[in-house]
């Protein structure tokens, strides 16, 4: 009896803790709200806008906030775009600093920031407890000096035989020099067309690509849409004068809709011990029998040593 007296009085008391608080002492956040980030043209350099080299998929960001009554960077989080969210602060901020993420070989668990893109510094804002403080589209652009580190960039705008096409050449391709109601930007792509009778279809970037430091970031960037799945490979060396190894980089699945693809390289580039030279190509899969198509637009590898600031 003494015991279920003791227990009930606890209980009795953990309900008035519970309850004694008066409901003006609760004070509701402040919130954020990005809807979308836009890649743009860089400012200055003419070369970034060009139909289709800034086309982009940025899914997500990172936020850091600068308070006024306070000289430590809070990091706020990695949000998912578009997105509202509380914060648990209100009064001046001297600074937000956006950077934007990318599914790193299109895996939603893989979410990074893109060291090629800028970050955007919003300067003296204002966050008020209830309400929301909406910043809805932002823009980035490529960092200055990102042509420095362009290895290759085809939109197909051209036919395969002019000069301006000769740096990319790829075997059993179709080139659509003049769709612009197909492409993924502009008025060119190219694509593989896949046989009901045959289960794979190789096709590749005829063209080496040479990278000498070691630790350098390196991404292939592509747009597809494509009724059925290819692979990516990278073909190297392990040692000089060591005979050329191929290694898958990853699936791409199908999409009816255009996609675009980041495709970290550095992972398989640690494989062939940052062997300086490397080959790029492809192989459309057909393991069901069905016929199909794989439709590539504004092909991409850029590389960098550093991260922007």
């Amino acid at each position: 009896m003494k015991l279920r007296r003791l227990t009930l009085a606890l209980l009795t008391a953990a309900c008035c803790l519970l309850t004694s608080c008066e409901e003006e002492d609760f004070v509701p956040p402040s919130f954020l709200s990005i809807d979308a980030i836009q890649l743009k043209p860089t400012p200055g350099v003419t070369y970034t806008a060009q139909d289709g080299f800034c086309s982009a998929e940025i899914v997500s960001c990172y936020v850091e906030a600068l308070y006024k009554d306070g000289r430590e960077v809070k990091t706020l989080g990695l949000f998912e775009l578009p997105f509202t969210v509380p914060v648990l602060h209100s009064g001046e901020v001297e600074y937000l600093v956006v950077s934007p993420a990318i599914k790193i070989s299109g895996i939603s668990g893989m979410q990074s920031y893109y060291p090629f893109y800028t970050r955007d510094t919003i300067r003296n804002l204002t966050l008020t407890s209830g309400d929301t403080l909406r910043l809805d589209t932002l823009s980035v652009h490529h960092r200055v000096g990102i042509e420095n580190g362009i290895k290759l960039f085809e939109p197909f705008e051209y036919s395969p035989e002019t000069p301006t096409a000769a740096s990319l050449s790829l075997d059993s391709i179709t080139w659509h020099p003049n769709d612009r109601q197909n492409a993924c930007s502009g008025s060119g792509y190219v694509s593989v067309h896949v046989p009901d009778s045959v289960t794979m279809v190789p096709f590749s970037i005829n063209r080496d690509f040479y990278v000498p430091d070691p630790i350098t970031i390196v991404y292939l960037e592509l747009d597809s849409r494509s009724d059925l799945p290819f692979e990516v490979y990278m073909h190297s060396r392990y040692t000089s004068g060591g005979a050329v190894e191929k290694q898958r980089v990853m699936v791409v699945n199908p999409s009816n809709h255009w996609k675009h693809m980041y495709i970290n390289l550095g992972r398989i580039r640690d494989w062939f011990n940052n062997y300086p030279d490397f080959r790029i190509s492809f192989a459309a899969l057909n393991v069901e029998g069905k016929e199909g198509d794989i439709r590539l637009d504004n092909v991409k590898l850029l590389t960098t040593t550093s991260y922007a600031k």
